[in-house]
């Protein structure tokens, strides 16, 4: 019965990944509009990308990599190589192409994997990246429990992510609508608490910058 159960529990999984494999294939090609057009910039989400990623250096893995809308705020001089994943096959296929385009698509690899089972050695990496995809992720304790293994001892996590507001009002107002917007927005859990999440994964919070009235923060971790 247990081996049957497991079983079970197996299948769920690959069910699953493979409803999300569908549906952001199908988002592909009108993903950049919704994240990276204009609402994004006014917002001021191209400046938190630019601010935070150019500082990143050495072996760079970035998990959920979408279309590829972080690749341009990386500095190429600093990047030794950098690695990519995403469980979707069209999303990576839009990725490499604007790699191409860039100085970094020389040092540039794309995998189709699972955050929350990375295919890498521990200690792989100087630096794991993460933009808006924690939210969407079902088990997002385990995707940071495998970004604590396979970062270097010196190395870190910078997350960017919807997080609770520290605004009183609005965070209420967040975990009140939280289920409905989960439903219309790709499954996003707009109202997590990113800093416990780093912490319950056994990594440190070094650094934490909010913005938006903290609707979306910046964490920088150490394993």
């Amino acid at each position: 019965a247990a081996a049957a159960t497991r079983a079970l529990g197996a299948g769920d999984a690959r069910a699953k990944t493979a409803d999300v494999k569908t549906a952001y294939d199908a988002y592909a090609p009108t993903y950049d509009a919704l994240d990276g057009g204009g609402a994004a910039r006014a917002l001021g989400l191209d400046a938190l990308r630019a601010d935070a990623l150019a500082r990143c250096e050495g072996d760079v893995l970035e998990l959920a990599v979408g279309t590829g809308l972080n690749l341009r705020a990386y500095d190429a001089n600093r990047v030794k190589t950098y690695t990519a994943i995403d469980l979707s096959p069209g999303m990576l296929a839009r990725a490499k192409a604007r790699a191409e385009t860039l100085a970094l698509g020389e040092k540039a690899r794309f995998e189709e994997a699972d955050a929350t089972a990375l295919p890498f050695d521990d200690g792989s990496f100087d630096v794991v990246v993460d933009t808006f995809s924690l939210c969407v992720i079902e088990d997002p304790s385990a995707a940071l429990r495998e970004v604590r293994r396979v970062l270097r001892s010196k190395g870190r996590a910078v997350l960017i992510e919807h997080s609770k507001s520290d605004v009183g009002a609005l965070g209420a107002y967040q975990d009140l609508t939280s289920a409905p917007v989960k439903r219309m927005s790709k499954g996003c859990v707009w109202n997590q608490d990113v800093e416990s999440l780093v912490r319950q994964s056994g990594m440190r919070v070094v650094k934490t910058q909010r913005a938006l009235l903290g609707l979306l923060v910046v964490v920088e971790a150490a394993p």
